[in-house]
């Protein structure tokens, strides 16, 4: 299964339905919601046959597709699900909460009711059932069955289709040759194992007086009225840059690595757990998790080998011996007393993350890691199609 985003372009009648689409969806979670709360045995067969009865009581339903409406029933228990799963691993939770119009952003086509034409031009034609045709950019080949497509509308007020194909991704059977691990930072976002870093770009830095000055312009309007919706536009807006721009320099260099390396490793870090005190704001600037995740999904794409390696004491033990060191925040350079090796610390760190990767391949470390090597100067953002 890949799922790939595409942007739509609906006019003002197409646009008009796919938000009346969206709020029937919602209304039709929250009827669904309330049921299941007045019910001491869940019976989902149950909430899910309400559904004609519903569309009998209210003739409105009746402009959206069927199997969409039946995706809410789907989507409330899953959610129930995901809140079972919390509480059974001890986290506090309350109970599901009924969608308010700023919280709903998506409905789903399951198996049936959509299909796309390929036209050859820019715009392909997305045809979905009950709301009509809808422009799309295509900006990447559709190989495999078209499974589902989600409609979504971002805060922005722009709409995008998820594609979510079944297609089948062939492993390549190949020597691993380059290895390359990463130790992540916020100084340098990435050091690897060839003493290769990149600075950390600080995306949020660059966004932040504008974003600042917006939030202020917006909490001086009048709440409810047209020119706050106009402003929080204006502002999401903005919100979306920083995040497109945060993600093409996270999708450049995933890619980076994915075209150079046989294989790459990183740390398993829970970066949830590490967003507490001064570091939280950058710590989620600098996205350790979606890297991880881009490295993961592209490297499965094309045959390559990704591994995630235990996170804990990869900064404190040596690389070439194994002696702990221990180290406070400040201290930017390792030295070992035992072996007399001297580094960099992140440097050190994905020495460290190698080892253990080649431990999960079933490699040796080359001999010449344990030369000390110089630092190089920092790289720039590595330019390649994502």
């Amino acid at each position: 299964m890949r799922m790939l985003k595409f942007r739509l372009y609906p006019n003002k009648n197409t646009e008009f339905k796919l938000l009346e689409t969206l709020n029937l969806c919602r209304q039709m979670y929250n009827l669904l919601l309330d049921e299941l709360q007045n019910q001491k045995i869940i019976d989902k067969a149950m909430i899910q046959g309400l559904i004609p009865d519903i569309k009998i009581c209210d003739p409105n339903f009746n402009k959206v597709y069927s199997k969409v409406l039946q995706y809410e029933s789907y989507k409330l228990f899953s959610n129930l699900r995901s809140l079972s799963n919390l509480k059974k691993s001890n986290r506090k939770v309350g109970s599901l909460r009924f969608k308010g119009k700023g919280s709903f952003k998506t409905f789903t086509y399951n198996q049936s009711g959509f299909k796309i034409n390929f036209t050859g031009k820019r715009h392909n034609i997305l045809r979905l059932s009950k709301i009509g045709d809808i422009p799309i950019r295509c900006h990447r080949n559709i190989n495999g069955k078209i499974k589902e497509v989600v409609i979504k509308r971002e805060p922005s007020g722009k709409w995008f289709a998820f594609i979510c194909e079944d297609i089948l991704i062939e492993k390549h059977n190949e020597n691993i040759k380059n290895v390359v691990c990463i130790d992540v930072g916020l100084i340098n976002i990435v050091h690897d194992s060839d003493n290769n870093k990149i600075v950390n770009p600080r995306h949020l830095n660059k966004y932040a007086v504008r974003l600042a000055h917006l939030q202020r312009i917006m909490s001086k309007k009048k709440i409810g009225s047209k020119n706050r919706e106009k402003m929080g536009i204006r502002l999401a807006r903005q919100y979306e840059k920083l995040g497109n721009t945060r993600n093409d320099f996270l999708h450049k260099l995933s890619r980076y690595y994915i075209n150079n390396y046989d294989a790459i490793g990183m740390e398993d870090m829970p970066v949830n757990k590490m967003v507490k005190g001064n570091l939280a704001k950058s710590i989620l600037d600098a996205s350790w998790g979606k890297l991880r995740q881009f490295m993961f999904y592209k490297a499965e794409s094309a045959g390559k080998t990704f591994i995630t390696v235990d996170y804990r004491g990869t900064t404190l033990r040596c690389s070439q011996c194994g002696t702990k060191i221990k180290k406070e925040l400040r201290d930017r350079i390792h030295k070992c007393n035992y072996c007399g090796f001297e580094a960099q610390r992140d440097y050190n760190s994905a020495l460290e993350i190698k080892r253990l990767t080649l431990i999960e391949i079933g490699q040796e470390l080359p001999e010449s890691t344990h030369a000390e090597m110089g630092a190089l100067p920092a790289m720039a953002t590595p330019v390649c199609e994502t």
